[in-house]
């Protein structure tokens, strides 16, 4: 998703608030079993080329006419996508050529258990592919449920609309419980934590391997990489909230060894480095 609306959830979720994005009203927003968070965000006031960023949870995005078209352009292609479009995986020196008129989109973050078993597909689907469009994971009950969406009014309603249809889904399988506890205490600690201090957090009642498998199973990254996206999506979200003269000082207590660290990082995310990217 563009990487302003997640550092902005991201930010949000560690303070305990509710987002300052003024579409989030009561109606336009839920979670549930299967959905870490359903938002609506403004687009009037971002800037036009919006890099993209995934934190290991999927995400399915829905502009607001199904005729609408998303243009993707990373350092190798520029990648043409429908009106829903799908976001996961590890994301890198992509930016998103938002259209002048776009107001804005729908987003709904996934618990990613259950994403993958609502769409029947496996987590290392994003390995090589973090973006595509919804009607190439999707099955012929979508196609209905997505011309409902499209016909609905009001966005109160196709929210309603996508509430109620998720709700019919019963997982049986979920992520295991020491998984989820490892999930957990790495967004508690903001991805400042090593996977041995991650280990040692869990009472060592799993070791390295089982933990790697684990996650390459269920979420189709490695536990490093993704404490990794933790780590910067939070740090990034710091920076938003700041000027750039801060990003130094935050480098530190943020889990990077230093500012080069952040910096070599931060340039293969997003492709440039902090001091010449627009953080508006």
């Amino acid at each position: 998703m563009p990487i302003n609306f997640l550092g902005n959830i991201k930010l949000a979720e560690s303070l305990n608030a509710e987002l300052l994005d003024p579409l989030n009203m009561p109606d336009l927003f839920f979670k549930s079993e299967h959905i870490l968070g359903a938002y609506v965000f403004s687009c009037t006031d971002i800037q036009p080329s919006q890099p993209l960023f995934n934190d290991g949870n999927p995400c399915l995005i829905f502009l607001p006419k199904k005729t609408d078209v998303v243009h993707l352009k990373n350092a190798e292609e520029l990648i043409k996508l429908n009106a829903a479009w799908v976001c996961c995986g590890i994301i890198q020196n992509t930016y998103w050529q938002l259209p002048v008129d776009l107001s804005h989109m729908i987003i709904i973050r996934f618990k990613p258990a259950s994403f993958y078993k609502i769409f029947n597909i496996e987590p290392h689907f994003f390995l090589k592919k973090p973006f595509c469009s919804f009607s190439d994971i999707m099955n012929k009950n979508w196609t209905e449920i997505l011309n409902q969406l499209y016909q609905k009014e009001t966005l109160a309603d196709q929210m309603q609309l996508l509430k109620s249809i998720f709700s019919t889904y019963k997982i049986a399988e979920n992520h295991p419980y020491l998984l989820q506890s490892a999930l957990e205490k790495i967004d508690n600690k903001k991805g400042n934590i090593t996977v041995s201090a991650l280990i040692l957090e869990l009472g060592g009642k799993v070791n390295r391997k089982w933990l790697q498998r684990s996650f390459m199973k269920y979420l189709g990254i490695s536990p490093k990489k993704y404490i990794s996206l933790q780590r910067f999506i939070f740090m990034y979200g710091k920076c938003q909230k700041n000027t750039p003269q801060d990003v130094l000082s935050h480098t530190f207590t943020s889990g990077y060894y230093d500012y080069n660290h952040f910096l070599k990082e931060f340039k293969q995310i997003i492709g440039v480095s902090p001091t010449h990217y627009n953080w508006k």
